[in-house]
Order: C-alpha cells, then structure tokens, then sequence
C-alpha cells in the first residue's frame, strides 16, 4: 500500500514515458464528428498505425476519414449503430477481415434528447440506453477476448460528469452515462490481472459540440465549456499514460468531494445557484 502511493506521488512530479501508438489499431465509436473527429487527429498526429470510425452518418465518417488519410494515416469507416447488438457483431467481423485486430477500442458514440422523464418518448429513452450504455457491452465483446490473447489492448470510455453529478432535463444521458460509468468501474478492476490489457473512463465536464448546443450555465466565465481538441488531447494522452480515470476539468475533483460530505439540501441550493438547475431549458442539441 506504501508503495503504491510513493509510486503514485512520485509520478505527480516525474514525467512518465508515454505509451508509443506506432504499432496501435485505433477503433472510434461515433467517430465522424464531434470529438470523435476530434479524438481521430489527435491519434493520427499521435502516429496510430491505423484508424477506424464507426458511426451512423456516412456523409460524416466520409469526411473524417479523408482528412486522416491526408495526414498520412490509413484511415477506414464503417456504418455501424453500436446499439445493435447483432450489427456491431457483424461490422467487428469486417473489420478484423479489412483491417486487422483492433488495439484501442474508444467508446465515444452517445446521444441526449434534452427532456425530462414525462416528456420523454419511450422509444427515445431506449435509444439512448441502448446506444450510451449496452452499445458498450457489444463492442467491449466484440473486441475484447483478442486483445486478452494479445495480452495488448486498451479499452477507452467518453463518459461524462454528469455520470456523477445528474441534472433536471437530461435524464436518458444521465442515467445511460452512470450506467456505463459503473460497467467501466468494473470492467477496469476485472482487467487487473490480464497483462498487456487496460481501460480509460474520461469524465468531461460540458464540452463544447453540436450534441448540446443551447445548454447554459449560469456563469460561463466561471465554468466555460471544454473544447473537443482538449478533451481529445487529454483523452489520447491518458491511453499513453495508462491512467485508469480522468475528470476534465481537474475541478471537477471538487464536485466529487462536495457530493460526499454536503446534505442533499445544500446540493440543491448549489445546484439553482449555478444555473444547473436550468441549463437544459435552452437546449437545442442534435439527438
């Protein structure tokens, strides 16, 4: 137990050998825009063996995939929905056959639809489960038992704050995200004996992309949204790092310590007070 903090302090003041990505096939999950656009340069400037995106808008993946084949990096897409259990089983299939096996599986594919639960349609809330949480399970399946045989692989989760720190008018994401927060708990410890194999949960605080265009918070100068390169950075440099979790922006360590030892009734108050409360009212976000 000593030692392994001595490690861990040790490693806040050395830098450490970041992890080469030369000979790493990189798979992206909703990698046509956002930030898994985001997410594929910065693997490609990184120097990735190849990358893969997975997605739904063929138009997007399309432009995607010839920027990162103009960077110099060979770059496939496929028209995938991970919230079709039997589709990410059949597209895993075409990739390892074009491709080759899959390294790095980034699990970045998620949608909100912005409204409470008695305004939700049904449907829309199992998309967002389907797609956010179990799309996970499928893909994590799909690519999983040849990395343990590899004894290589990393397996990445975009999650976000609100996994842990839920807000009014969102509640299919939330709850999709805090379900795939917990998968990714236990999917990392279950990974601690496996060598070569590691996983990632990334917990970005509001980030600034078309998904959640409209939300505002009550002090934008005090809690701006994140930008995609930065999350996209931080994402690629903790898979080279190994670290297990990263909470963007490093504030957010503050929430977490907040929601343990205050009483849900100061939660409240702070939650009016920073316009979370509200933030969704204004949202106008692609679903």
């Amino acid at each position: 137990m000593i030692y392994l903090v001595v490690k861990a302090a040790v490693g806040l003041v050395l830098p450490a050998k970041l992890r080469d990505l030369s000979r790493e096939n990189v798979l992206i999950t909703g990698g046509g825009r956002g930030i898994g656009r985001q997410l594929a340069r910065e693997f490609a400037e990184r120097g990735a063996r190849k990358i893969v995106l997975w997605g739904r808008t063929e138009k997007c993946l399309k432009e995607t995939t010839e920027e990162i084949r103009q960077m110099g990096t060979e770059c496939h897409y496929f028209i995938c929905d991970v919230g079709n259990r039997e589709e990410v089983y059949q597209t895993a299939k075409a990739v390892r056959e074009k491709v080759g096996d899959i390294t790095i599986l980034v699990n970045n594919a998620a949608v909100v639809h912005g409204k409470s639960l008695m305004d939700s349609d049904d449907d829309a809330l199992l998309k967002s489960q389907h797609i956010n949480t179990l799309g996970q399970f499928w893909t994590t399946k799909a690519f999983l038992p040849r990395m343990l045989e590899l004894q290589n692989g990393h397996i990445v989760c975009l999650n976000s704050v609100l996994a842990l720190s839920a807000i009014p008018g969102a509640i299919d994401y939330c709850t999709s995200k805090a379900s795939a927060f917990a998968f990714m708990e236990s999917l990392t410890l279950g990974l601690l004996d496996c060598p070569g194999v590691s996983a990632t949960t990334v917990l970005p605080f509001h980030t600034s992309t078309e998904m959640f265009q409209g939300m505002r918070v009550r002090f934008p100068n005090l809690f701006p949204p994140l930008k995609p390169e930065t999350v996209a950075r931080r994402t690629v440099e903790a898979v080279q790092l190994n670290q297990a979790l990263l909470l963007l922006p490093w504030t957010m360590h503050a929430l977490i310590i907040l929601k343990s030892i205050l009483p849900q009734a100061a939660l409240e108050e702070i939650h009016k007070f920073s316009g979370t409360y509200t933030c969704m009212n204004t949202f106008k976000g692609r679903t």
